[in-house]
C-alpha cells in the first residue's frame, strides 16, 4: 500500500499538495506509525535511525512487518479509539501468522525486525504478556541471519536489540524462558565493524544493558530461590555463596564501567535527544544496577559502608563502620534519590523517556518514608514529635511526586494499558512501604501481584 515519501520523514507535516484522500484505516495507520509511533517508541529520531530505515525499505513487500506497523499504530490510538483495540489484535495476530508462512531469504532482516516488534509490544495489547516465545523465535532469526551473511552493522542493531530486550525480560522470569540466548555469545560484529552511533533503544548504554541483564538472571533466580525457603540447608547456603561471588563480580564490573567518550560517539541528529541525555541514561542505569546489587545482597553494601556521599559511591572508601539495617536503608534511599535526580536533569520532552519507566520502578522500593509521619490526621497538635517532619522525608516525598508525575505524562503521550500496570506497580510497593511492611522489593512485588510488564 504506497504511500507518500513526505509521510514517512519523522515529524513532518504533510505536504498541502497532496489532495485529500477518502479516510482509510490501514493508510491512515500506516501515516500515523512513521510519523508518531517510531518516535515514541525509540530513546532518539532521524533519518540515520536503522530501524526506521529497515521499516521505510521493507513494511510494503514484508506481510509481516506491515500488519505489524498497523498493530503498533492501533494499540496506541486504541485509548482514544476503542474501535481500534480490535484492530490491533486482528493486526498482530496477522503479523503472527505471516512470520511463520514468510521462508525468503530476502525477507530474513524483514522478518526479525517484525519479530522484535511484535514480542516487545504483546505487552501493548495484553500487559501481562511478556511474549518469550517471540524472544525465543527472534533469537533463531538473528541466528540464521549469522550464518547466511555473516556480520555487519545491521546485525549489530538486532543483537544490541535482543540485549536490551534480554535486560527488560530478565528481572520478570525465569532465565530458562530465554531459551537459546545466551548473554556471554555475542551475536554482533567485531568491535572493528561496530557503528558508533547510539542504539535507537539503549542509546551508548550497550554494556551497561549487558551488565543489568546478567544482574536480572542473577537476583530473580536468587530471589526465586530464596523464597522457597522455609528450613536453611547447605544446599541453600551453596547457592547464597555462589550468588554472593557473582554479585561481587557484577559490582566491580559497575563500578569500573566508563560510559563512551561522546567525541567518539556519532550524534544522530535528533534536537530532543543530545548526546548528554543518552549519557546521563547511561549513568543512571549504571547507578541502577548498583542499586540492586546493594539491595538483595546487604553484605556487598557493608562491606564498602561509609555514610553516604555521592563522590565516593564509584570509588568506594576504606570501610567506616558495619552499618545498622536503618542506616542501610537510608543510605539505599539516598542512591535511589540520586539516580532519580540524574533522570530529573533530563527534560521529559527527551525520547529518553521510553527508556526511563525501568529506571523508575527499580527506585521505587527504596523511597521509604518515616512511619511516624504516616500517622492519622487526628494525632494531637500538642505532640510536637510527630508533627516534626524531617528534611529526609520532604526529598522522599518530591521523588515520589517527580516518579508519578513523569509516569502520568509518559502514559499520556504513549497511551497504553502497560503504562497503567507500571503505575499500579508504584503503588503497591508504595502502600507496602507505607503501611510498615520491612525489606519490600519491587521485583518480589511485581511478581507476588503479577504486574511484571515490559517496561521499555
Amino acid at each position: 500500500m504506497p504511500v507518500s515519501t513526505a509521510l514517512i520523514q519523522p515529524n513532518r507535516e504533510l505536504s498541502p499538495q497532496i489532495p485529500k484522500q477518502p479516510f482509510n484505516i490501514p493508510t491512515s495507520l500506516s501515516e500515523y506509525f512513521f510519523r508518531e509511533v517510531i518516535t515514541l517508541y525509540c530513546a532518539w529520531d532521524s533519518k540515520s535511525n536503522v530501524m526506521r530505515n529497515i521499516i521505510e525499505t521493507s513494511w510494503q513487500s514484508s506481510g509481516a512487518l506491515y500488519h505489524t506497523i498497523q498493530s503498533m499504530s492501533a494499540a496506541c490510538l486504541s485509548e482514544d479509539f476503542p474501535h481500534l483495540l480490535p484492530v490491533a489484535r486482528r493486526e498482530h495476530a496477522q503479523a503472527l501468522e505471516m512470520l511463520c508462512q514468510d521462508s525468503l531469504p530476502s525477507h530474513k532482516q524483514a522478518m526479525l525486525l517484525a519479530s522484535q516488534l511484535l514480542g516487545h509490544t504483546s505487552s501493548w495489547l495484553t500487559p501481562q504478556n511478556l511474549a518469550t516465545d517471540m524472544f525465543n523465535t527472534s533469537c533463531d532469526i538473528l541466528r540464521d541471519i549469522l550464518l547466511d551473511t555473516g556480520r555487519d552493522s545491521t546485525i549489530s542493531f538486532f543483537s544490541d536489540t535482543m540485549d536490551y530486550w534480554a535486560m527488560l525480560l530478565a528481572y520478570l522470569t525465569d532465565s530458562h524462558h530465554l531459551g537459546s540466548y545466551d548473554r556471554n555469545f555475542s551475536f554482533g560484529p567485531a568491535e572493528s565493524t561496530k557503528s558508533d552511533e547510539p542504539h535507537p533503544y539503549s542509546g551508548i548504554s550497550r554494556d551497561t544493558v549487558k551488565i543489568l541483564a546478567d544482574i536480572g538472571v542473577l537476583v530473580f533466580q536468587y530471589r526465586k530461590h530464596i523464597s522457597k525457603v522455609k528450613f536453611l540447608t547447605e544446599n541453600d547456603i551453596d547457592v547464597f555463596r555462589t550468588a554472593l561471588r557473582e554479585a561481587r563480580k557484577l559490582e566491580r564490573v559497575l563500578l569500573a564501567h566508563r560510559s563512551p567518550d561522546l567525541s567518539q560517539v556519532k550524534d544522530p541528529g535528533d534536537p530532543k535527544t543530545p548526546l548528554k541525555h543518552l549519557q546521563l541514561i547511561d549513568e543512571a542505569y549504571r547507578c541502577t544496577g548498583l542499586l540492586q546489587l546493594y539491595r538483595v545482597f546487604p553484605d556487598l553494601l557493608n562491606e564498602r559502608y561509609a555514610p553516604w556521599d555521592k563522590e565516593y559511591l564509584l570509588r568506594p572508601l576504606p570501610l567506616d563502620k558495619m552499618p545498622s539495617a536503618q542506616e542501610r536503608q537510608t543510605w539505599l534511599t539516598k542512591l535511589a534519590m540520586h539516580i532519580l535526580g540524574i533522570l530529573r536533569e533530563i527534560p521529559f520532552e527527551s525520547r529518553t523517556r521510553s527508556a526511563q519507566p525501568f529506571i523508575m520502578v527499580a527506585c521505587s522500593s527504596e523511597l521509604r518514608r518515616n512511619p511516624q509521619h504516616l500517622q492519622s490526621a487526628s494525632v494531637a497538635a500538642g505532640d510536637l514529635n510527630m508533627l516534626a517532619i524531617d528534611p529526609a522525608s520532604i526529598e522522599v516525598a518530591r521523588a515520589r511526586k517527580f516518579v508519578l508525575s513523569r509516569l502520568a505524562a509518559y502514559t499520556h503521550i504513549l497511551p497504553l494499558r502497560k503504562s497503567r500496570v507500571i503505575s499500579e506497580l508504584i503503588d503497591q510497593i508504595w502502600s507496602a512501604l507505607d503501611s510498615g511492611s520491612t525489606d519490600v522489593y519491587w521485583l518480589d512485588v511485581a511478581h507476588e501481584k503479577n504486574l511484571g510488564t515490559m517496561m521499555g
